[in-house]
């Protein structure tokens, strides 16, 4: 492929996205020493049934990211949390979201330390799990969850 037809590809991509609405995520990779506490998703959960993934949640905009994880994990999973302030990463991809449209996501990763609590199953998912890290491969992972658990360095 040129680099005139890159370019043009860039283009089209970026004429697709401009009407495209951004969905902005803040994931929390929960680790507890040796594990990271993940949901599976149930069948027919669009876009990836039947995967293990991290916990997220919208982003408030009136309020900060830390406070809304927090709350989040609290409230919905029955757990406490110290989170590290500053994310590990950003990450956007373009895919369908559960109601169907197609849709930017942008994910703010955060990492936060298991302080305590009885982790709950919460709604929409199907179990929870503390996931060792030296098992993570073994695990259907939705691709996100893949790439932000490589970048962190607890998959290959």
């Amino acid at each position: 492929m040129g680099l005139d037809q890159i370019l043009l590809a860039l283009y089209y991509l970026s004429i697709m996205t401009q009407h495209l609405q951004t969905k902005e995520l803040i994931i929390a990779v929960v680790d507890n020493d040796d594990a990271i506490l993940m949901r599976k998703k149930p069948l027919g959960s669009l876009p990836y049934t039947e995967t293990w993934y991290l916990f997220g949640c919208e982003r408030i905009q009136s309020q900060d990211d830390i406070k809304t994880m927090k709350e989040y994990l609290k409230s919905v999973v029955g757990i406490d949390v110290d989170i590290e302030t500053g994310s590990i990463s950003s990450e956007r991809e373009t895919k369908q979201d559960h109601d169907g449209v197609t849709k930017i996501f942008a994910y703010t990763n955060l990492l936060c330390h298991y302080l305590g609590g009885a982790p709950r199953v919460p709604s929409g998912a199907l179990k929870i799990e503390w996931i060792p890290k030296d098992k993570l491969a073994e695990y259907d992972l939705v691709p996100p969850s893949v790439k932000l658990l490589k970048t962190m360095g607890y998959m290959k």
